[in-house]
């Protein structure tokens, strides 16, 4: 078992920035990463700061975590992952969507991707933990735990099928409760250290955490005006999908939930963007990456469990949704860290 104290520890221990911000008498975070050569953004067309997925998660890990610095103000940015603030001790403002939100010790705010938000400066006695973490990580890892329509699984399917709908998030205004500060310590503290089994670990206290989440009754939620949430049919629609993927057909899953084919083909589209084909192939396409990067089969054993036969087809849609082939896919993770 690690000891919770390291976590403060590491609080304490200025960063770069920190230093640079004591040194310089700087407040402006941006100004002194680009003097210290730290480029961890990308200036996108409206001239916002978005931060990248690439330069947080180098190894393709799906769930990461940083120390918020202290003595700076961030400016307004957006990022395209989630984002989960902690407050471990002390309290920040921070700013969502032009909402200022004072975030107390021991709170917590859910941040879905691109929305636009700011953090005022904290002073050396307070501790502000980002637990990061990317669509697929959520769509991937977490989605599939849940079996039944709340305010996280709401969340989450706003944010990985409604594209219209980014701007989300949740903001929890606990007082310490101990059940979600052990499950935070927990995720932490196996990021720090990624030992053997520290991927299971991670995902089934996220797992833990998002569930006491979605039954607490003290949430402030918000979105974009007017854009209402998904009908719980469709999230039960989408968890049976995940889970049925492989031999399912859009006449088993209509029959399943009592609807005509077609019916339920538009209201997908609708709800997702998506149609019933194309959900059901990218699911098969993440098997089939997840079995070169976790197993010794043959490219091509991989995309036939995966439910692929015409390899032609496999390759085609492979490079499509990771921008390279089997091969170059599985060598990349062959040279970087595990993936959670």
């Amino acid at each position: 078992m690690y000891d919770p104290d390291e976590l403060i520890q590491e609080f304490k221990t200025c960063t770069p920035l920190e230093k640079g911000a004591l040194e310089w008498g700087e407040t402006n975070s941006s100004v002194i990463a680009n003097r210290l050569g730290i480029i961890d953004y990308q200036i996108d067309h409206s001239t916002r700061k978005t931060l990248s997925k690439e330069y947080y998660f180098p190894t393709g890990d799906g769930i990461t975590y940083s120390k918020h610095p202290r003595f700076v103000d961030c400016p307004a940015h957006r990022h395209d992952f989630f984002e989960l603030t902690y407050v471990w001790q002390g309290s920040v403002r921070q700013t969502v969507n032009n909402s200022a939100i004072d975030i107390g010790e021991g709170s917590l705010l859910l941040l879905d991707t691109n929305v636009r938000h700011s953090l005022e400066r904290v002073d050396e006695d307070t501790f502000v933990v980002n637990i990061m973490m990317t669509k697929e990580y959520f769509n991937e890892t977490l989605m599939k735990q849940f079996s039944c329509s709340n305010r996280i699984t709401e969340f989450i399917f706003s944010a990985l099928y409604r594209h219209s709908l980014s701007g989300n998030y949740l903001y929890f205004p606990l007082a310490n409760d101990p059940e979600v500060r052990h499950c935070i310590t927990a995720v932490l503290l196996e990021l720090k250290h990624r030992e053997p089994g520290s991927g299971e670990i991670i995902n089934s206290f996220m797992t833990i955490l998002l569930s006491f989440l979605a039954r607490e009754g003290n949430c402030q939620d918000a979105g974009p005006s007017g854009s209402g949430t998904a009908p719980a049919s469709v999230v039960g629609i989408l968890d049976y999908i995940n889970r049925h993927y492989m031999d399912l057909t859009l006449e088993k899953a209509a029959e399943a939930f009592h609807f005509s084919p077609n019916y339920l083909s538009r209201l997908l589209k609708k709800y997702t963007g998506k149609t019933f084909i194309s959900i059901i192939l990218e699911l098969k396409l993440e098997r089939s990456a997840a079995l070169l990067q976790n197993t010794s089969m043959t490219i091509t054993e991989a995309a036939s469990a995966s439910g692929f036969q015409n390899m032609n087809y496999f390759y085609k849609l492979f490079r499509e949704k990771y921008g390279c082939t089997p091969k170059q896919f599985r060598t990349a993770q062959d040279t970087s860290a595990p993936s959670i």
